[in-house]
């Protein structure tokens, strides 16, 4: 079993949780025999928080296959089960796969391909990939603000379209400049810790000093007498800021989950804009650089002069362009006999409105399975085609949130124009990637929803 197969046999295995970037780059290297060490020095954090990544990422593999997998034991454990259950058939074309959603671990271990497979699209491409398209001037852009001493910067697009992707760039960037990063993703963050300022805060320090490979002083500087936001900052001006000699680029990842947290997200934010502009005056805090990912601004209401979301730079990622598309297509080196001609390449483009993720995700099955691009054309909509998960996935959400799936039947009915929907729906429909906001307006994103959703919403 090649390392790709066995990371793509992973992500399958715990669906419909994904990896993060530092859990990928933690199981690749582990399967190649690298030490927490090694592992920590190539990607630029702490050898103890590349430890605790990787024993989540082992416990979360054993929940899902019932069986203890642990660093020493990975390349044992999913070899024996792939040579114990997997059925000795070659790999069916991409619309069985696709529709296989109760597939065993087994068959997740797919047999060993005939060429050297492409990753499968995930949350996040690598610094080092091939297929990350730049979008300028967001690179730029982005760089720019994270170079500049207490500098705020702002990533916003929906789901899937390319923020991690961007974001591990800033902080490649900023490393090689010969600052210390720190990324936290708000999803790694237990409900319960969410539910509480004082347990949050205290998280939030006590990753950023694993990162940064400092010593843990939380109880030297919390003072619950003077609250948790005091202490907070205290304990990054005083301590933090002060523990390394060259600035830090602190990156947030899903900021949009402190949404559903609405007295959290209410303290939280305005803390952050609070350091931003104390850099205009004190020089501690110009050491400071944040960067924000998020897919949409407005779940809870702020005051304008407590919002992040108003001073800074702001990057919006566009959709790809045409152009980037067919340049993609020319890095995945697709075979003629996929059908990759131009009118069917612009049929894909319009479909799914030059989302990037979609656009990757069409490409791989085109490079790693039988088919053609026709064939996906004609299936794509439907519970059969490669979209079908990423398809149901947002239909679970609407399932759990009637008033989104009514919200979203408004804006189907109308399809060029849209609907006039409450806000709040607006928004959410807009971080799904399911809508886009003109003016007072909400409408459907791409064909590919519309055709797909109607059928559930409308019939």
């Amino acid at each position: 079993m090649t390392e790709t197969e066995a990371l793509e046999a992973v992500k399958q295995a715990i669906a419909p949780e994904t990896l993060s970037y530092v859990q990928e780059v933690v199981f690749k290297q582990s399967w190649e025999g690298q030490l927490y060490p090694e592992i920590a020095k190539s990607v630029g954090y702490h050898p103890e928080y590349i430890r605790d990544v990787g024993a989540q990422l082992w416990r979360a593999l054993s929940e899902s296959i019932g069986q203890k997998v642990t660093k020493k034991n990975v390349r044992f454990v999913l070899n024996q089960l792939s040579e114990e259950v997997l059925k000795p058939a070659p790999i069916p074309n991409y619309s069985a796969v696709a529709n296989d959603v109760h597939s065993p671990v087994g068959d997740l271990l797919s047999t060993e391909a005939t060429k050297t497979q492409i990753a499968f699209p995930s949350v996040g491409l690598a610094v080092e990939s091939d297929f990350y398209l730049s979008r300028p001037p967001a690179e730029d852009q982005a760089f720019g603000e994270i170079a500049r001493p207490g500098g705020l910067l702002r990533i916003k697009s929906p789901s899937n379209t390319g923020k991690t992707s961007l974001l591990l760039r800033a902080l490649a960037y900023a490393r090689a400049q010969g600052a210390r990063t720190v990324l936290i993703n708000i999803q790694e963050a237990d409900t319960a810790i969410m539910g509480d300022l004082g347990r949050f805060l205290r998280w939030f320090c006590r990753n950023v000093a694993q990162q940064l490979g400092v010593e843990n002083k939380l109880d030297d500087y919390w003072d619950d007498e003077i609250g948790h936001k005091i202490s907070c900052k205290i304990y990054f001006r005083e301590y933090l800021l002060n523990s390394v000699s060259v600035p830090i680029v602190l990156a947030l990842d899903e900021v949009d989950q402190l949404f559903e947290h609405p007295e959290l997200v209410q303290e939280f934010l305005p803390m952050l804009r609070a350091w931003h502009e104390e850099a205009m005056e004190l020089k501690v805090w110009q050491k400071l650089r944040m960067a924000l990912a998020y897919s949409t601004e407005v779940y809870v209401p702020l005051k304008i002069s407590q919002s992040p979301f108003n001073i800074g730079l702001s990057v919006q990622l566009p959709v790809l362009t045409f152009e980037q598309v067919k340049t993609l297509v020319e890095r995945y080196d697709l075979p003629f006999e996929k059908g990759v001609d131009a009118e069917l390449l612009q049929d894909l483009y319009e479909l799914v409105g030059g989302h990037p993720y979609l656009i990757q995700l069409a490409l791989y099955w085109l490079s790693e399975r039988d088919g053609t691009l026709g064939a996906i054309l004609e299936d794509a909509h439907t519970q059969s085609g490669i979209y079908s998960n990423h398809l149901r996935r947002h239909w679970e959400v609407m399932q759990r949130q009637p008033e989104l799936g009514e919200a979203f039947t408004e804006v189907l009915k109308d399809p060029e124009r849209g609907a006039q929907i409450d806000t709040l729906m607006a928004y959410q429909l807009e971080r799904m990637g399911l809508a886009r906001l003109a003016g007072n307006y909400t409408i459907v994103s791409s064909e590919l929803y519309y055709k797909y959703y109607k059928t559930l919403l409308l019939s």
